[in-house]
């Protein structure tokens, strides 16, 4: 029980400080459940992801998609992919659309 016990404690944890006040503490709980991909991949941990990609921080957003992307076989619902298409979408505002049309 003890690694199983102790991975579900922390991730249990970064679910509860993606909410928190502090940007920097939602960044680093998302780049850390990116970090962790299949391994946190729990409903709630997408559901709590799917809100972070409206984050009004873009680098949490970024994390978010990056988290999901690491989780993609368990994340792959159409709410999901509907969120990330709209968080694609606001990601993209900031690069030139020459740069989009060459992608």
């Amino acid at each position: 029980m003890g690694k199983k016990a102790s991975s579900s404690q922390v991730i249990d944890r970064l679910m509860v400080t993606l909410g928190d006040q502090k940007v920097v503490v939602r960044r680093s709980a998302c780049s850390a459940l990116e970090k962790m991909g299949g391994k946190a991949a729990t409903r709630q941990v997408i559901g709590r992801l799917v809100v972070a990609l409206s984050d009004l921080d873009e680098e949490v957003r970024r994390s978010a998609c990056g988290a999901l992307e690491k989780m993609s076989e368990e994340a792959g619902t159409s709410q999901v992919i509907d969120r990330l298409v709209v968080a694609l979408g606001d990601l993209a505002e900031g690069i030139p659309s020459t740069d989009l049309n060459d992608a």
